[in-house]
C-alpha cells in the first residue's frame, strides 16, 4: 500500500471506524438513571453548559485571530475550542471527588449541543480563514449527519444495548473500548507523521498557544465558578469537563470531512497539555478534598 493510500485509508476508514467504537463504548456505559441526572441539580448544569458553550469558544477564536501561524490552523484552533468534554473527565472528577453526576450529565447534554453547533462553527471558519466558499461549497446536511453518524449513532446503540443486554454490554465495553482507543492514538501517531514539517517549524507555537487556552480556560472556570458559588465538588466536575476535551471528534472534522490533515495539529497538541493540566488540577482538588472522620476507638469514648 502506498504513503497516499495509507493515509487516504486512515482518514477515510480507521479514524472514523475508532470514534464509532468510542462512542458506542460511551452509549454501553449509560443507562435511564444517567439521563435523570440531567434533571437534577440544574442550576450547576445551565450554568456549566453555558460556560462551556461561550468560554472556550471565545478564547479559541481569540487565538485563532491573533497568533495562530497559519489559516488551517487558525481553522484548528476553532475546532478544538468548541468540542465538548470527553469521556476521561468523568474519570478524572470521580478520581478529584468531584461531582460524577454533574459531569457525565455535562458530557451528555453537550455531546448532543455539539452534534447541531460545530458544523457552523466549522464553515464559519473555514470561510472566514480560508476564504474557501468560493471553490467549496461545504454541505451542513451532511456535515451535521457525518458527525451525528459518528457520535449519537453509534451512543445510541450502545444505551440500548446496555437496556437490552446489561451483562453483556459491560464484558462487550471494555474490549471495545481498549482497542478503540489504541487504534485512536495510533491514528493520531500517523497524522503527526505525516504534518511533521508543519510541526516542527510551529511546534513552539503551538505549544504555547495550547498551554496559553488551557491555563486561561482553567483560570476563568475558576472565577466563574466563585462568582456562581457552586461548591468543590461542582468546581471540580465543571472544571475538569472544560479541560478534558473530545479532540478525536475534531481530528475527525479536519482529516475525514475537511481533509485537511493539518488542521488536526492543535487537537493532537492540546491532548499531552490539557492531561498535565488535568492531572494537577485533580491532585490539587484531591488535596483540598474533605477527609472523612475516623470512628473513635472504644477506649476514647470509654474515656473522654
Amino acid at each position: 500500500m502506498s504513503y497516499a493510500a495509507m493515509m487516504a485509508a486512515i482518514g477515510g476508514w480507521v479514524l472514523p471506524g475508532s470514534l464509532i467504537c468510542v462512542m458506542l463504548a460511551m452509549g454501553l456505559s449509560l443507562t435511564a438513571d444517567d439521563f435523570r441526572r440531567v434533571a437534577r441539580g440544574r442550576r450547576a448544569l445551565v450554568i456549566g453548559l453555558l460556560s462551556m458553550m461561550a468560554v472556550p469558544p471565545l478564547i479559541g477564536l481569540a487565538m485563532a485571530l491573533t497568533v495562530a501561524p497559519s489559516p488551517a490552523l487558525a481553522v484548528g484552533f476553532v475546532l478544538l475550542a468548541t468540542t465538548p468534554g470527553g469521556m476521561l473527565s468523568n474519570l478524572f472528577t470521580d478520581l478529584a471527588r468531584g461531582d460524577l453526576a454533574l459531569s457525565m450529565s455535562l458530557t451528555l447534554v453537550m455531546s448532543l449541543i455539539y452534534v447541531l453547533v460545530v458544523p457552523f462553527y466549522a464553515h464559519t471558519a473555514l470561510v472566514h480563514f480560508m476564504g474557501v466558499e468560493a471553490e467549496i461549497r461545504i454541505p451542513l446536511g451532511g456535515f451535521v449527519w457525518d458527525i451525528f453518524s459518528i457520535t449519537l449513532l453509534p451512543a445510541a446503540a450502545g444505551f440500548a444495548l446496555r437496556a437490552w443486554r446489561p451483562g453483556f454490554a459491560r464484558r462487550l465495553k471494555g474490549p471495545i473500548k481498549l482497542a478503540a482507543t489504541v487504534t485512536l492514538f495510533t491514528a493520531f501517531g500517523f497524522i503527526l507523521v505525516d504534518q511533521v514539517p508543519v510541526l516542527r517549524e510551529n511546534l513552539g507555537t503551538l505549544f504555547w498557544i495550547t498551554v496559553s487556552i488551557n491555563a486561561i480556560t482553567l483560570v476563568a472556570v475558576l472565577i466563574l465558578s466563585r462568582l456562581a458559588r457552586f461548591g468543590r465538588p461542582q468546581t471540580v466536575a465543571v472544571g475538569v469537563e472544560h479541560l478534558m476535551r473530545q479532540e478525536g471528534t475534531a481530528i475527525f472534522i479536519a482529516v475525514t470531512i475537511l481533509a485537511n490533515n493539518e488542521m488536526a495539529l492543535p487537537m493532537i497538541m492540546n491532548t499531552p497539555v490539557a492531561l498535565v493540566f488535568v492531572v494537577l488540577f485533580v491532585l490539587a482538588a484531591r488535596r483540598h478534598a474533605p477527609v472523612a472522620a475516623k470512628p473513635m476507638s472504644a477506649a476514647v469514648r470509654a474515656n473522654p
